[in-house]
C-alpha cells in the first residue's frame, strides 16, 4: 500500500523536528525528510540523493551526518521503536490486569499514530524488516502482548488458546485500524476510538 496514503497525511509536520537529532539541526532536517520519504516509498524506493534534495543539502554534507541511508534507516526505526515501548510503559500501573494493558498499548499506538504519522507509517511498514532481521530481545508490544495474554489462560481469566493467535488477533483491532486512518479509509483522530478498540480487543480475548 505505500505510495497510496492520504496526500495531507504529513501535512503540517515541522521540517526541522527529526527523530533522534536535536530540533532545528541539520541533522534533524535530514531525519525528517527521510522519515517521511522512507514512509512513502519505502527504504529501498528512497536515495541519498532524494534525501539531500528534500531537505536542500548536498549530498556530501548528507554523509558528514549519517554513515549511509541505511544506517540513518535502522537510527531512526530502533529510536521510534524505543518511543513506542515507552508510551506503552507510561500508561502501565503495577498489576495492571489484562484490559488495562489493552489500554495502554492501544493508547500508544493512537497517540503516536495521531502526533507524528510520519514516524508511526514508518514504524508500521518497516516493524518486520528491522525486528526480524535482528531480534530486539523480547521488547515489543507484540511481545508483551503475548505473555500477558499466556498469564492471564494460565490464571483462567480468558479461554485457552495459541497466545502467538490471539496476540495478532488482538493487536489487529487497532493496528489495521490506524493503517486505514492512514490511507483516509477511518477518520482521525484514532485516540476517539481507545475506548471502542479496548472493548474489541477484550471482547477477541474472551471469545
Amino acid at each position: 500500500m505505500t505510495g497510496m496514503l492520504r496526500d495531507d497525511i504529513f501535512d503540517g509536520s515541522d521540517p526541522n523536528i527529526g527523530v533522534t537529532a536535536r530540533t532545528g539541526t541539520t541533522k534533524a532536517r535530514i531525519e525528517r525528510a527521510a522519515l517521511e520519504l522512507f514512509a512513502r516509498h519505502g527504504v529501498d524506493g528512497v536515495s541519498i540523493k532524494q534525501i539531500a534534495e528534500a531537505c536542500t543539502i548536498s549530498d556530501g554534507a548528507m554523509y558528514r551526518h549519517f554513515r549511509s541511508k541505511d544506517a540513518l534507516a535502522r537510527l531512526m526505526f530502533e529510536a521510534i521503536h524505543k518511543k513506542l515501548l515507552d508510551m506503552v510503559a507510561s500508561h502501565l500501573k503495577p498489576d495492571a490486569s489484562l484490559e488495562q494493558i489493552a489500554t495502554a498499548l492501544v493508547t500508544a499506538y493512537c497517540t503516536l499514530a495521531d502526533q507524528d504519522p510520519a514516524q508511526f507509517t514508518y514504524h508500521l511498514t518497516h516493524r518486520n524488516a528491522f525486528i526480524s532481521a535482528s531480534g530486539d530481545g523480547g521488547a515489543d508490544p507484540s511481545d508483551l502482548m503475548t505473555d500477558c495474554i499466556a498469564q492471564a489462560m494460565q490464571r483462567g481469566d480468558i479461554p485457552n488458546g495459541d497466545p502467538e493467535l490471539r496476540s495478532a488477533m488482538a493487536l489487529g483491532v487497532v493496528m489495521q485500524a490506524a493503517e486505514y486512518s492512514l490511507y483516509g479509509r477511518i477518520a482521525r483522530p484514532l485516540s476517539a476510538h481507545i475506548a471502542e478498540f479496548t472493548r474489541a480487543i477484550m471482547a477477541v480475548l474472551r471469545s
